[in-house]
């Protein structure tokens, strides 16, 4: 399997003008697209590169992806030169990414970094913060409607709440009576899940650029100092709301027992990881957002975590087909762990609006 690899990588490099590979070795933090570090002999020395096989199949419209990852690249590079980001390769053919058949892949520098899978660490967790809050306000000038949605309705809650209430309804698989508890959670819970919705028709919030997947392993930290270095995984950076970023990070990190935990009567939020991050994006971010916006932030927490509960369920009710499952119930499953968690953030929201107000001041 190593020398399919190896070769296959070789073959690819040479697209992008590179030759002399001297090994490949795998990354598996991502869940998406396959990761490899790939390193290559240069003039004598030893330089190292991301090679990514993007998934197509997730990613229908790679082009697009590349589209906004080019402009935001490009936009940094000259705007935010003292920012680190991503430095994508180009291929013989100008572009930033090589189409060899049905297979597409794209290459960047590897920074030498450490990164965190999941991180209670108040000092993690703020720089994380920090990290996503400085990649919002760097781009705050960038024009989001330049942007391609590569994941349409990623983050549109109003329809994938349509989705669940018609697939219930429907049951194609008879799974309906096994979830009716959660789903009627759910959708007891349709007015709070939809307030960014709401606050956005209502012009009261406005579309920035936002990274829409702030989960900590997709930022890179100094292996020394544990500060943000880069934030990286720029697949899903689409116009968005900032709650999206803020809330799907606090949902992702705040979870006291993890997002795979049956132990659903122990998952809380965690306030503790919910101040650190607050108070790492906030450090970037409170003179650049309106008061809606950030008075709409502890909302977002409990709108995102609603927001993938309901998807969990609509993908238990309809066969599993976006989100891989190792056993039938998974999926509900995971949509319990959610809906215990958002439980915590509705019952904690008073206290979450106070540790915001103590933050901004």
């Amino acid at each position: 399997m190593f020398d399919s690899i190896f070769y296959e990588v070789a073959r690819i490099a040479k697209e992008f003008d590179l030759s002399n590979l001297i090994n490949v070795s795998d990354i598996n933090v991502g869940k998406v697209n396959h990761t490899c570090r790939a390193d290559f002999l240069i003039d004598g020395w030893m330089h190292s590169f991301i090679v990514q096989k993007v998934n197509t199949y997730v990613f229908k419209k790679p082009w697009d992806v590349m589209n906004n990852i080019g402009l935001i690249s490009e936009f940094m590079a000259e705007h935010h030169p003292d920012i680190k980001s991503l430095r994508y390769i180009h291929a013989l053919d100008g572009k930033n990414y090589y189409e060899d058949g049905p297979a597409f892949w794209r290459m960047y520098k590897y920074i030498d970094s450490v990164t965190y899978n999941s991180s209670k660490d108040p000092v993690i967790v703020k720089n994380a913060g920090k990290a996503f809050g400085r990649f919002q306000k760097a781009l705050s000038d960038f024009d989001a409607s330049l942007l391609r949605y590569t994941i349409p309705n990623f983050h549109n809650t109003t329809k994938r709440y349509a989705d669940l209430t018609a697939d219930y309804a429907t049951n194609k698989l008879g799974r309906a009576a096994s979830c009716a508890s959660e789903v009627s959670y759910v959708l007891s819970m349709k007015d709070k899940a939809l307030v960014l919705d709401k606050l956005h028709a209502e012009g009261r919030i406005p579309l920035r650029v936002t990274h829409n997947d702030t989960k900590i392993n997709n930022v890179l930290f100094d292996p020394d100092t544990r500060a943000a270095m880069c934030v990286v995984d720029l697949d899903t950076v689409m116009p968005g709301l900032a709650g999206h970023d803020f809330g799907d990070a606090v949902r992702s990190a705040g979870n006291s027992k993890g997002s795979s935990s049956l132990e659903f009567d122990k998952v809380s939020l965690d306030l503790n990881v919910y101040r650190a991050f607050a108070e790492g994006f906030l450090s970037q971010t409170a003179t650049l957002f309106t008061d809606d916006e950030i008075s709409s932030l502890p909302d977002s927490c409990l709108v995102m975590t609603l927001e993938l509960a309901s998807r969990y369920l609509d993908d238990y009710l309809t066969g599993d087909n976006y989100f891989k499952v190792k056993y039938e119930t998974q999926n509900l499953d995971r949509a319990r762990n959610l809906i215990a968690l958002a439980k915590s953030m509705d019952s904690l929201m008073d206290q979450m609006r106070q540790i915001l107000k103590e933050i901004v001041g």
